[in-house]
């Protein structure tokens, strides 16, 4: 069973905009090479958190995306809900066999354990902000050498000139 990696995709996005959309519009190109995906991809995302009124989408020659609302305002589960439509969890349709006297009641229980879990990943999730996380990345890259920190915004405003 493949992994979902659309959450982070769209952090990274995400958070992107609020780093460069400060000055003009991210282009879906920019984000994907910082992603190392295909712009297809990150476009998808895009129009996911646009719809959810999380980003802002301007086309044309000069287009791309800005964040609608500062990174402070944007809790986690908010981005997490614009691209993870479904539940986090799901019991297996049609089911396990329902002769079996574990096969009738597994289904039940693990719904009822698995809306339990969802529900305090959103909760936890909640408590966190975009803004949060571009914390955490910036205190990330104060670990790194002085020359690459000094590297890390240029870089990523010369991908979204190319």
């Amino acid at each position: 069973m493949p992994l979902s990696t659309r959450f982070a995709v769209a952090i990274h996005t995400a958070g992107m905009l609020a780093v460069l959309g400060e000055r003009e519009p991210v282009t879906s190109d920019a984000v994907a090479k910082s992603v190392d995906t295909n712009p297809v991809v990150v476009r998808r995302v895009i129009a996911m958190l646009a719809r959810r009124g999380l980003v802002n989408v301007r086309k044309g020659q000069h287009g791309g995306a800005t964040l609608a609302r500062p990174p402070e305002t944007i809790r986690l589960d908010e981005i997490y809900r614009a691209v993870e439509p479904g539940p986090l969890f799901a019991v297996p349709v049609p089911g396990p066999n329902r002769e079996c006297p574990i096969g009738r009641c597994v289904g039940a229980v693990l719904e009822r354990f698995f809306h339990r879990a969802e529900t305090g990943m959103l909760a936890t999730l909640h408590g966190m902000t975009l803004a949060d996380v571009i914390e955490s990345v910036k205190e990330r890259a104060e670990c790194q050498p002085q020359q690459k920190r000094k590297s890390i915004i240029h870089e990523l405003l010369q991908n979204q000139k190319r």
